[in-house]
């Protein structure tokens, strides 16, 4: 009797992966948009879909967690969120409302619950919460809260009880407990951990059991590893990689700002780290390079979590900001500030990577959101 039930259970699993679509929604501030991609899950074809203009200087964006809406913040005045809905089948990015903004925000990411928006202002000096309501409509207030000099990210660990955020001016890494019922972050401990000077800690990614967290050191080219206490949120360094081949010839980087991003002016080839993604399986951390353009690899540890360099690999988008995992882990997207294509890259042995596919992007490329989604 139990055979037709297995039968059909399987021919059930069969038929939701035969219609399972990866997407990829890439911002480009420079023209205004977001672009939709379609990421062939056996092959790594990818292939343009559809660009929605979003508006002046869009830049970081944050998916829903059950993959309903995408939110995408401007980085012109008036300092801008937009909420699209996205339709299950094809991927369409619907607008679906607006809200003002604290501040211009270089990260942006929603709690593990979905109810809250997270944001980093780089030139303001702050994170900020807001809230989601019904329809993923983010609500037209917030609140601030105040960091050293230029946040550039931040994140709610996969238990929701902890944040933390890359504070790349004063070299530390901030600690909060969140309060998911009010949004409100409270400083665990001091409030932080200091990296060694000149560090310039960026983007942070969370192992997949949430015991650890990382960050890129977007002028020093390392990942930094810190193991959670599961009670308080505080955070205990468990080791340290140097993503910089000397091979490579960068020598230590700078702080940059919007006036000076480029460091026009200075012939010096410097380490300019970006970002920092986890491989699906928890196992393979990469890290962008964008002054040789290149992206570097590491494994982690199991049970200590200490991050290993394992290989530096060139890409062919010049100045590459942001990456993407594909769902299943064989692929890798990576889009160039300075490229007019986006590319998609086989993943291999120690993290290698091999180009299989481009499609046309929009100028200026940089943020990466992925989602799979079912028709």
């Amino acid at each position: 009797m139990r055979t037709p039930l297995l039968l059909a259970a399987a021919v059930a699993s069969f038929s939701l992966q035969a219609h399972a679509m990866t997407y990829a929604y890439i911002s480009s501030p420079l023209d205004g948009l977001i672009s939709q991609y379609h990421l062939d899950d056996d092959t790594g074809a990818l292939s343009l879909v559809e660009q929605t203009h979003a508006g002046d200087q869009v830049n970081p964006m944050a998916l829903s967690p059950d993959g309903k809406a995408l939110y995408a913040a401007l980085r012109a005045k008036p300092y801008t969120v937009k909420s699209y809905r996205i339709a299950p089948g094809s991927g369409h990015l619907e607008e679906n409302g607006q809200a003002p903004l604290a501040e211009s925000l270089a990260y942006l990411a929603t709690d593990r619950s979905g109810r809250w928006l997270l944001g980093a202002s780089y030139g303001a000096d702050l994170l900020t919460t807001q809230a989601i309501g019904e329809g993923y409509r983010p609500a037209s207030t917030w609140q601030t809260f105040k960091t050293g000099p230029h946040a550039h990210s931040v994140r709610t660990d996969p238990s929701n009880h902890f944040a933390y955020a890359g504070n790349l001016g004063n070299d530390h890494l901030l600690q909060y407990r969140f309060d998911a019922a009010t949004g409100s972050l409270m400083p665990v401990g001091t409030g932080f951990v200091t990296l060694p000077d000149k560090t310039g800690p960026r983007h942070i990614a969370f192992s997949t059991d949430g015991r650890f967290v990382y960050v890129v050191g977007e002028m020093s080219g390392t990942v930094t590893g810190y193991a959670i206490d599961p009670q308080t949120g505080a955070l205990k360094a468990i080791g340290s990689a140097n993503g910089i081949p000397a091979s490579l010839g960068l020598v230590h980087g700078e702080a940059r700002d919007a006036s000076n991003n480029n460091l026009e002016g200075d012939p010096t080839p410097r380490i300019w780290a970006a970002d920092l993604r986890l491989s699906p399986d928890g196992k393979l951390l990469y890290m962008t390079e964008r002054t040789s353009s290149s992206v570097s690899a590491f494994t982690l540890g199991g049970s200590t979590g200490e991050p290993t360099f394992v290989g530096n690999y060139p890409v062919e988008e010049k100045q590459p900001r942001n990456i993407a995992f594909a769902p299943n882990g064989r692929w890798l997207l990576v889009t160039g500030e300075k490229s007019a294509t986006v590319g998609s890259y086989a993943i291999g042995p120690k993290g290698s990577l091999q180009r299989v596919s481009e499609a046309a992007s929009g100028k200026g490329a940089l943020w990466i959101e992925v989602w799979q989604t079912k028709s």
